[in-house]
């Protein structure tokens, strides 16, 4: 018979397996019904070790056993950072995500006997993922649970009503509440004696009843997408076929913009021009209105001849050009001059701006953000030329479920279409395009609109409110395609009511951590009165 001491030997192995299945789950392996398993992992890990703890000290255990359930999650799914931002960025950012897979688990070690297990673990579990959607700095939500299931699982639909984290509340609680049964009916029965199975298996009632709700739910909980009112015809094209690790050349951006124009003008060809044309994110890489980017004009100019109506991703100079700018989608006439222009809302630390710089100016790597950008303020939208809707998105700015709903509503009339515009060259060829593109699925399905979803080295794709993916182009090839893509102009419930399962589990996460902190100060109190010998204390 296995020793208690043999059985925590156990808990590092199992948290282990915790976050490799939150990482298979996503892409390039994709395997999203791993997520259901993610949870119950790591719960038992924190299981095994308390039952062969030789201290009543919980904590420190557990805080070690979530932190390697996130490194081992984070540290290969997050691996396409070390392209741009190296070793230490990379390390960074996976050591916060790790930091809060350590509190979680902290968290869930104070419940582990409590009968709403299930029901605590999906409320801390949703709770953290939308924390780390807001902290440190900007946020950072990638690896979500929601995300793995964007292409191909049956819950998918549910993000119409409660959003992507609706999903991962969900998906936690049949997995725990799943553990949570297997767990009693085999205590139970062991320890039944004489009693009948059945009576010894009412313990189960709760967890079950749990699971079959949040089955149920994840059925139950589903709408069809608003009907369409029409279609724009979208052209995206994708320009840069450099392969920066493997070659130099000499000036990116006009080689950029010049595959930019040159493959609008073939694929146009001699016959009608599209409804609107989309380069993404970086397609003009220097302000085309700047002495630097003069050149680019022409090249700007020509192309909006040919598409008639075109949004590009522009960089555009800031208040100070030397050392701010602006991360832009801005919308060109046909003689190349702007629109209007939609900025970025949400920025990357470190990567368009760096934090604090007086401070952090000797960092070397640094260099490589050598003007802040400068973040856009209330949400916006832009407009074709046809009079259509439009919310645009920006690089990371997929991750943010706010940002997107801000800009749909932020019209008289809501937004028809939602135009993703990102750059990923930086990432080499890696999973990071599979994994933002998915999260252009989730926001398709919450929205209840197709997205383009436009990348400067690919993949590009049309994504349609179910979440599947069409047309999608390799990666680094110059290459462009061609859609009616249908409009809305209705709403879904969540673009209604907002992100109110996020918000909620904020509050129950801060709610835990409180019970959590009573729950310990009283734990150590009875050790201390037990540890205390006997006589001693105040005389009476």
């Amino acid at each position: 018979m296995t020793s208690p001491r043999g059985v925590a030997a156990l808990a590092p192995t199992i948290a282990a397996l915790s976050g490799l299945a939150l990482l298979a789950a996503h892409p390039p392996v994709g395997l999203w019904w791993l997520t259901f398993l993610h949870p119950p992992l790591l719960v038992a890990a924190l299981w095994l070790d308390r039952a062969g703890a030789t201290t009543s000290r919980s904590w420190p255990r557990a805080l070690r056993l979530g932190a390697l359930s996130g490194l081992v999650a984070f540290g290969p799914m997050l691996s396409w950072l070390i392209a741009p931002a190296g070793y230490v960025g990379w390390a960074l950012l996976v050591g916060v995500q790790a930091a809060w897979m350590a509190l979680l688990a902290v968290l869930l070690d104070r419940f582990l006997d409590h009968p709403l297990l299930p029901l605590v673990g999906a409320v801390a579990w949703t709770g953290i993922d939308a924390g780390r959607a807001i902290v440190p700095l900007n946020g950072f939500e990638w690896g979500a649970i929601a995300y793995a299931h964007a292409d191909g699982s049956w819950m998918l639909p549910m993000a119409r009503l409660v959003g992507g984290r609706g999903i991962t509340f969900v998906v936690t609680l049949i997995g725990v509440a799943a553990a949570v049964a297997v767990r009693s009916t085999v205590h139970q029965v062991r320890n039944r004696g004489d009693e009948p199975v059945e009576d010894a298996l009412r313990a189960t009632t709760l967890p079950l009843a749990l699971l079959v709700g949040g089955l149920l739910i994840s059925v139950l909980a589903t709408i069809e997408p608003p009907p369409t009112t029409g279609d724009l015809d979208v052209l995206v094209v994708q320009g840069n076929d450099i392969r920066h690790w493997e070659e130099r050349v000499s000036d990116a951006p006009t080689t950029i913009t010049t595959n930019l124009r040159d493959q609008t003008i073939a694929a146009i060809g001699d016959g009608p021009p599209p409804d609107l044309t989309v380069w993404p994110e970086s397609s003009i890489d220097r302000d085309p209105t700047s002495e630097r980017g003069a050149n680019l004009q022409g090249l700007l100019e020509d192309a909006a001849a040919a598409a008639g109506d075109l949004i590009a991703g522009t960089t555009v100079d800031g208040p100070d050009p030397a050392t701010e700018r602006f991360v832009a989608a801005v919308h060109y006439a046909e003689d190349g001059t702007p629109r209007d222009r939609y900025v970025k809302r949400r920025l990357v630390p470190f990567g368009e701006y760096v934090p604090a710089r007086a401070l952090l100016d000797w960092f070397p790597p640094l260099d490589q953000v050598p003007r802040d950008a400068l973040p856009g303020g209330d949400p916006h939208r832009l407009t074709t030329a046809s009079g259509v809707p439009l919310a645009v998105l920006i690089c990371f700015e997929t991750l943010f479920p706010d940002i997107l709903r801000g800009n749909i509503l932020a019209g008289d009339d809501p937004a028809q279409l939602v135009l993703a515009l990102t750059n990923d060259a930086s990432f080499r060829a890696s999973a990071e395009p599979a994994q933002h593109l998915a999260q252009s699925q989730l926001r398709a399905m919450e929205t209840g609109r197709w997205v383009v979803h436009g990348s400067l080295s690919g993949s590009s794709a049309f994504i349609d409110p179910e979440g599947q993916i069409h047309d999608a182009t390799p990666v680094f090839d110059v290459d462009s395609i061609r859609r009616d893509v249908p409009l809305v102009d209705g709403l879904t419930p969540y673009l209604v009511i907002g992100d109110v399962v996020g918000w909620l589990t904020r509050a129950g996460l801060i709610v835990l951590a409180l019970v959590a902190w009573l729950r310990s100060r009283s734990s150590d109190r009875a050790g201390a009165d037990l540890d205390s010998p006997v006589g001693s204390g105040m005389p009476g």
